[in-house]
């Protein structure tokens, strides 16, 4: 697919912010992914290295700004290596000489509501789309990690699981079997917290959400269709390669009957959830670009012709950001 960026502001602090019914340039949780030259951030640093990756962090849009209800900012709901957080928008693209964000969106075009959804859809309410009550569990299951505190255990077990990854995508004899033990060593001191750094919150509050709220709808006959289109539908809210089919295996024994969905998640899943990159966001086919913020630059990302080629140095750089990445 053809891209081109079109430039639309020059103040990402405003821009975004809701003026009119015109409707929202952000959706809640659209994802966002940060480029930081911040030297300090040491485990951010890691994943860019790891990966080769420019973007570094992600996180979930949490609140939309609404000065009726007395909120005139935006706000973001992130996971970094001391815990879960909100964060303020402004953190996100100022200085603008520091950071380059990039902001993609779930298409729910396959996401089936079930009757209580459609029946709670507001019309004259711009935020009000197809899937929004899915969106906004999501949110709200992202924000519900925030009471979990973080320790040095959560980023070994994480750098564990990610040297276990590397390992096995570059065919390293023997790191992967040590990776592995020492994640489960890690895993073995604190098993009754699930803990997530970066985009690994991101893609398991999608992946989370969309099961809970199958598991709620198998418990309702008329809602039974909804909940079997979206079983059938799980992969789609996976957003890193699973070169193991663990995603389509788990999936196929909900389907057969051989496991609950309602059951406890598979370990194996859990890890392949937990070791989600910044830089699997950016490669993800089941996600699609909306925004780029390129030295306090706004730019809406849109469709092209065949053909097309960037009118601008300027642009050219932008649409280099959304290429596809070294994974690792």
């Amino acid at each position: 697919m053809v891209y081109r960026a079109i430039h639309r502001a020059d103040d990402p602090l405003n821009y975004f912010l809701q003026q009119s019914d015109e409707g929202p340039h952000l959706r809640v949780a659209d994802i966002v992914v940060r480029a930081s030259q911040d030297a300090r951030k040491i485990f951010s640093r890691l994943i860019r290295i790891a990966t080769n990756s420019h973007w570094s962090h992600s996180a979930l849009l949490y609140l939309l700004n609404d000065p009726p209800q007395g909120f005139d900012n935006i706000f973001l709901v992130e996971a970094m290596t001391k815990g879960v957080r909100v964060a303020s928008w402004r953190n996100e693209v100022t200085p603008p000489e520091r950071f380059t964000v990039g902001i993609r969106r779930l298409p729910l075009d396959w996401y089936a509501e079930s009757p209580r959804d459609v029946s709670k859809r507001d019309e004259n309410d711009v935020d009000d789309v197809h899937g929004i009550a899915y969106l906004r569990h999501v949110r709200g299951l992202a924000l519900d990690q925030i009471n979990e505190l973080y320790n040095h255990n959560t980023v070994d077990e994480l750098c564990a699981l990610y040297l276990e990854r590397i390992a096995k995508r570059h065919n390293i004899p023997m790191v992967p079997e040590i990776a592995e033990d020492l994640a489960n060593f890690f895993k073995s001191r604190d098993e009754s917290v699930l803990r997530f750094v970066c985009s690994g919150l991101v893609q398991y509050s999608f992946f989370e959400t969309l099961r809970r709220r199958i598991i709620n709808d198998m418990a309702v006959p008329a809602h039974h269709e909804s909940a079997i289109s979206n079983i059938a539908n799980l992969h789609r809210v996976i957003f890193r390669p699973d070169p193991e089919g663990i995603i389509t295996n788990y999936v196929q024994q909900v389907q057969s009957g051989k496991l609950d969905i309602a059951a406890p998640v598979p370990g194996e899943v859990l890890d392949l959830l937990k070791t989600t990159t910044p830089a699997d966001i950016n490669n993800s086919s089941n996600l699609e670009w909306r925004y780029i913020i390129r030295r306090g630059w706004v730019w809406e990302i849109d469709q092209a012709p065949d053909g097309y080629k960037p009118q601008s140095d300027d642009e050219a750089a932008v649409l280099a950001l959304m290429e596809p990445e070294h994974l690792s």
